[in-house]
């Protein structure tokens, strides 16, 4: 039997101006750059995730007018993350709330692309243990 076993993930993320992505990941989300490429940065995000930042005069695809991904970082403190974006001045599409249907807590930001990124904080416990682990 093969192993299809995943070793990890990346999720590539397209830019016209590549210096502020770096800028916002790095300076304003603190996420340590693992592999530079020039064109191409790779941030570690946490176990075995990472997110890369791609300028689209070299990569594979190019930016469009309108995203639509969205990632989201699940945090143990949303009003922090809330609070630190807010003092950098970066967008917050969606105020910070709850859903109590899928008992979370929430808001949404955008990154210099246009990227649309949420934070969450799952309320139920048994979410929490399968979301929050720490590799």
């Amino acid at each position: 039997m093969p192993n299809l076993s995943i070793a990890s993930q990346i999720t590539f993320l397209y830019y016209k101006d590549l210096a502020a992505a770096q800028q916002f990941y790095e300076g304003i989300l603190g996420l340590e750059l693992v592999e530079d490429q020039g064109w191409a940065k790779i941030y570690w995000v946490n176990g075995t995730a990472f997110l890369g930042l791609v300028d689209e005069a070299h990569g594979s695809l190019k930016t469009q007018p309108e995203n639509a991904v969205m990632i989201t970082f699940v945090v143990d403190d949303v009003l922090s993350w809330y609070d630190h974006l807010r003092q950098h001045n970066v967008t917050i599409l969606r105020e910070y709330g709850r859903s109590e249907s899928i008992q979370i807590e929430y808001f949404f930001a955008e990154d210099p692309g246009g990227y649309v990124l949420e934070f969450e904080r799952f309320l139920k416990p048994e979410l929490t243990a399968v979301f929050n682990l720490k590799k």
